[in-house]
C-alpha cells in the first residue's frame, strides 16, 4: 500500500466567495481551460502564486483560501510512473477521436483543453477498470526565465486539481499576503 501525502494548497478566490466555500465547502469546476481535468484547483505551497492570480482575477476583491489536502488516488504527475500511463491512453484517446471523426483542441497557454480532455479521458478510463482517481497533481512551467539562460521560470508552479472534496481536510482563509519576501 503505498503513503499518502499531504500537502498544504492555495485556492485563488473572491471575497465574496470566502464565507461560502468555508461553511459549504468547494465546488469542482470543469472549465474547458482546467488544465488537470475536472477540480477545485490549488497552488501546492504557494500562497503568494495564489495572491497573485487572485488580484489578476478579482482585482481588489482577491482573497485566498488555505487547505490541507490529501493525495490518495492521485495521477501525480511530479511521479515519472504516470507519464507512461498517460501517454498510452493519449494513444486510446486518439483513436476513439479519430473514429469519432473529431479534431484535436487548440492548446494555448491559458487554455490546455488537450491536456484536459486527455486526463478526463484517463480518469474514466481507469474508472471502468475500478480505479478511482481522487485527485491529479502536476508541475507547469510559466512565465519567463528568472534571469538569462535559466531554467527556472518566474510564473512555475505545482498545481493540484481535487475531484473529490472530501480529499480537503482542513480549510482557512489565507491573511492577506503574497508580497515580495524580500522587501517584507
Amino acid at each position: 500500500m503505498s503513503q499518502i501525502t499531504t500537502v498544504i494548497g492555495f485556492h485563488g478566490t473572491s471575497i465574496n466567495y470566502v464565507e461560502k466555500i468555508l461553511s459549504e465547502g468547494f465546488k469542482p469546476s470543469n472549465n474547458e481551460y482546467d488544465w488537470l481535468g475536472d477540480g477545485v484547483y490549488f497552488f501546492q505551497d504557494a500562497p503568494g502564486r495564489a495572491w497573485e492570480w487572485a488580484r489578476r482575477i478579482h482585482k481588489e476583491n482577491a482573497a485566498v483560501i488555505g487547505a490541507k489536502i490529501r493525495l490518495e488516488a492521485c495521477i501525480d504527475l511530479l511521479d515519472i510512473r504516470w507519464t507512461s500511463v498517460l501517454s498510452e491512453l493519449y494513444d486510446s484517446f486518439l483513436t476513439q477521436m479519430k473514429r469519432s471523426n473529431l479534431e484535436l483542441p487548440k492548446q494555448s497557454s491559458g487554455a490546455h483543453r488537450l491536456d484536459r480532455l486527455v486526463i478526463n479521458y484517463a480518469v474514466g478510463f481507469l474508472a471502468e477498470r475500478e480505479t478511482k482517481i481522487r485527485c491529479v497533481r502536476g508541475a507547469f512551467i510559466e512565465g519567463k526565465p528568472i534571469f538569462p539562460d535559466s531554467a527556472i521560470f518566474d510564473r512555475a508552479h505545482v498545481q493540484i486539481a481535487v475531484r473529490d472534496i472530501m480529499l480537503i481536510e482542513k480549510m482557512w482563509a489565507e491573511p492577506q499576503g503574497g508580497r515580495n519576501v524580500i522587501n517584507s
